[in-house]
């Protein structure tokens, strides 16, 4: 007991320095160099009052720590884990982004198919954002990078160790899982398949058949709950947990860590499942998934981390369901990756000759937009029940067996690719600055927030002046009037030199922004936005009113052009957004002062003697590592 308070007056005095605190943390945000740009509150502190203010907090800290210490009551314990937090927070991020789609807007009102499109694409690449920060987590949780990489010797470990560095001093987070999948396929003696595909699509069942056993557990709900790898070996199962420790258990318990129903939410904090089995083909390894598509989005975030890690990917779409977004977004992600795929429609037993066909026809038209012509994927059927061999049969033998009986010089293919590719990433992470340091780093986010903030307020006054600038255009068309001309070329004229005018003002302040530093940088390349609204071509004719007094003109060109604020309002708004975007690329485009850029270019320099290094990897190093087999 505390001195001379009861338990409840301790949890009260407790209760209300952690409010204190999380004031206290208010602060100590506001005080950060660099504010988020969604922050209510303006950048309006001197950096002598930040340093001022960050002193007071550590102040009003240590006096309430001096506080309960005098009142002899125990510190808080911080029985939260910072990396729980942090991932929680990421998975929910991705949850809200999944939320915001065409569909979920049109709640809201009518929405532009174009603007839903638009909307729906950018919530997906923030999604694959916000998996990326998840991903650093688990770096260290499957025994730390670095460590990792250390223990890889030869060229390759020359240039993963040089990559981690520049990752690591530059801050370039989407360097990290290339670097992971890298790594790990430099250290792997099979070639790994990774089977995809969305919930209860068939992807354990499709592996059973593949090894010969009923290895994975199947079922009709969600049952893969993390990432299982399936290789030939003695009957087997290695469970690694996120703590580094390691179980190995008999294949009969592999439900109880793999299965959404005996391992809820991955309560056991399993961090992947490694299964050896004696049927299995040599020389390949397969990795079933979790899958996507369901309310767990940490299944669906595992899915989408672990491609990358495979050298070939199958993607399942079951029969009779439509292809959705996450499909898709596999096979893109596959093909992004460098990775080459095949789609399989799954469970064919259910359809006949005719619907086989027409839902082989329907995945290639809906994938042909997304991969164009020349980057089209092999679609097949298959099944895994008995009496509907033919598909399997194909499968393994046109696809599977090729793979197993060239795998060594495949995995040395795979691992020379992601190197390159690992290579590539890292010198356009570099080009898109990086990580900024000191003050001259410093100086340049600042002119960067400020021009967006000014370009902010000028896009929102133009995206909310379609009213204004009806008035004018109607004092154009009067004008023409006036002179006894057609007004509809003033008033268009009048339209686009608003439009006008606002890029103009942008662009004047991105231009300010690049030469607003000691050093001045050269013109943006990017084109910008064209202001040509579909409604602009409708406006042919506005013949001037016969017989019309000139004090009632005004007025009646106001009328003949008021069906116009509609329109109006909403090209003014999209090309707000669209000015808003432009500007916010071309500040990306700015560049820190010399000693930065001449640190980026020693950058480059190095990048491209790693990659020569690359074309000396897998001749007898990888071999030597890699032993051939055959599929058996």
């Amino acid at each position: 007991m505390s001195l001379g308070l009861n338990e409840s007056q301790v949890r009260r005095v407790l209760s209300t320095f952690t409010y204190v605190d999380d004031l206290l943390r208010s602060v100590e945000s506001l005080t950060h160099p660099d504010p988020s740009p969604f922050a209510r509150e303006r950048p309006d502190l001197s950096p002598d009052e930040c340093r001022l203010l960050l002193s007071f907090v550590s102040g009003a800290r240590s006096r309430m720590i001096a506080a309960l210490d005098r009142l002899e009551i125990p510190r808080p314990e911080q029985n939260l884990s910072a990396r729980r937090s942090v991932s929680t927070a990421l998975l929910f991020g991705e949850i809200s982004l999944s939320e915001l789609e065409t569909r979920s807007l049109r709640g809201y009102g009518a929405i532009d198919e174009a603007a839903g499109a638009e909307v729906t694409a950018l919530a997906a690449d923030l999604q694959a954002f916000m998996r990326r920060g998840i991903d650093l987590l688990r770096e260290e949780e499957a025994g730390g990078l670095a460590d990792q990489v250390a223990g890889i010797t030869g060229e390759v470990g020359t240039i993963l160790k040089a990559i981690l560095k520049i990752s690591t001093e530059r801050g370039l987070a989407e360097v990290r899982p290339l670097l992971a999948a890298a790594a790990e396929r430099a250290q792997a003696t099979t070639f790994d398949v990774g089977v995809f595909g969305r919930v209860s699509s068939g992807k354990s069942s499709l592996i059973n058949a593949l090894v010969g056993g009923d290895v994975l557990p199947v079922g009709a709900t969600p049952v893969t709950a993390v990432p299982v790898r399936i290789q030939r070996g003695a009957a087997a199962v290695e469970v690694r947990l996120r703590d580094g420790r390691t179980e190995s258990v008999p294949v009969s318990e592999l439900p109880s860590y793999a299965t959404e129903e005996h391992n809820p939410q991955n309560r056991r904090d399993v961090l992947s499942i490694e299964v050896t089995f004696p049927s299995a083909p040599e020389g390949l390894r397969f990795l079933d998934t979790p899958g996507v598509g369901s309310l767990a989005a940490s299944g669906s975030a595992q899915a989408f981390a672990w491609l990358p890690r495979c050298d070939f990917g199958v993607v399942l779409v079951a029969a009779g369901t439509p292809l959705g977004r996450d499909e898709t977004a596999l096979v893109s992600g596959l093909r992004h990756a460098g990775i080459d795929c095949r789609v399989l429609v799954s469970k064919a037993d259910l359809l006949d000759g005719a619907e086989t066909e027409q839902a082989t026809r329907y995945v290639r038209s809906e994938l042909e937009p997304l991969l164009g012509p020349k980057q089209s994927v092999d679609i097949l059927p298959v099944s895994t029940r008995p009496g509907h061999p033919e598909g399997l049969r194909q499968f393994r033998g046109e696809v599977l067996e090729a793979l197993a009986a060239d795998h060594v010089r495949r995995a040395n293919h795979a691992l020379k690719a992601r190197l390159r590719r690992l290579i590539a990433v890292t010198a356009a992470a570099l080009d898109g600055g990086g990580q900024t340091l000191g003050t001259a780093g410093l100086d340049l986010e600042k002119r960067r927030g400020a021009a967006a903030e000014q370009i902010g307020r000028e896009t929102d006054r133009l995206a909310g002046s379609a009213g204004t600038v009806l008035e004018a255009v109607a004092g154009a068309v009067a004008r023409a009037w006036a002179r006894g001309e057609d007004g509809a070329s003033a008033g268009r004229t009048a339209i686009q030199a608003v439009a006008g005018r606002a890029l103009a003002s942008v662009r004047e302040v991105v231009d300010g922004a690049r030469t607003g530093g000691a050093e001045s940088g050269p013109a943006t390349k990017r084109v910008p936005p064209l202001f040509d609204p579909e409604f602009l071509d409708a406006l042919k004719a506005l013949p001037p009113p016969r017989y019309l007094p000139g004090f009632l003109r005004d007025g009646a060109a106001r009328r003949a052009v008021a069906p116009l604020l509609p329109h109006l309002d909403q090209a003014l708004a999209r090309f707000a957004v669209r000015l808003r975007a432009w500007s916010e690329g071309a500040l990306k485009e700015l560049r820190p002062p010399d000693e930065m850029m001449a640190s980026g270019l020693v950058r480059h320099e190095e990048l491209a003697a790693l990659e020569t290094l690359v074309e000396h990897v897998g001749t007898s190093e990888a071999e030597g590592q890699i032993h051939a087999h055959s599929f058996r």
